[in-house]
């Protein structure tokens, strides 16, 4: 039987789900394949694209849509910045391309379109881009940085105990750290692997609501299954940014 017209299939809402609650602009297949078969992933992925909630900018490779103020097409919500989380997304490393570093360095005064980008290492044969736009790769110059000495790891000094609600709330805030480039990725997970440890010895306040300690410890489990995790970082999100589509 097929499904209502008008209305998403239950794998198409829980990508929707998925999708409004992921950190970053770009998805791969991949990132939803203990939802469903391939081919149902697959299917699901391309009535998104004709909803425009995503954009296909590449092979197996998707982006949230926004609508362009100019064209009223969708367009990657960050531009080139989409499309190069996309090369991170892939686990091609990105450096300065070969304009950028002369302009920077003050050797060139033609400022760069953006559009080419130099990989190092790993590299890809995919094209990345829309709308008769793609990136453009080139190999990058070998980094001749001589490290220095490994530099002494910082003391911490205990931090005081934060209440429930403060825990979650750097919860929300690690998934809401903008992914611009390829640190930004380790440093999302670092704040949220930062915050669950303070969240261990959070300490209840008298209107914490009964489902923060619930929260907490289903973070806290690695056998916590995806969409549980999903349904607790969606409650969280709806706590601290309530109305958010």
């Amino acid at each position: 039987m097929g499904n209502t017209p008008g209305r998403p299939d239950k794998l198409e809402h829980r990508m929707e789900k998925r999708i409004a609650r992921k950190r970053g602009d770009v998805f791969l297949r991949a990132d939803f394949s203990d939802l469903g078969g391939y081919d149902q992933v697959g299917r699901a992925l391309r009535r998104l694209v004709l909803k425009g909630q995503l954009m296909k900018v590449g092979y197996g490779l998707y982006a949230r849509a926004a609508k362009s103020p100019f064209s009223g097409k969708p367009v990657p919500p960050k531009g080139l910045d989409t499309l190069k989380e996309g090369l991170h997304r892939l686990g091609v490393e990105i450096a300065p391309s070969r304009a950028d570093l002369a302009y920077n360095s003050g050797q060139s005064e033609q400022v760069p379109t953006g559009r080419v980008v130099a990989l190092r290492g790993k590299r890809t044969r995919r094209q990345i881009g829309y709308d008769g736009f793609f990136l453009i790769f080139e190999r990058a110059r070998p980094d001749r940085r001589v490290e220095g000495p490994k530099a002494a790891r910082r003391a911490t000094a205990p931090q005081a105990p934060v209440t429930m609600r403060e825990a979650l709330r750097l919860v929300w805030l690690a998934g809401k750290y903008p992914i611009l480039g390829n640190g930004d990725w380790r440093v999302a997970e670092r704040m949220e692997s930062e915050a669950l440890e303070r969240a261990a010895t959070a300490v209840r306040e008298p209107d914490d609501l009964p489902e923060f300690a619930a929260w907490i410890a289903g973070l806290r489990d690695p056998k916590l299954s995806s969409d549980e995790r999903d349904d607790i970082l969606s409650a969280i999100c709806e706590l601290f940014d309530p109305g958010r589509d």
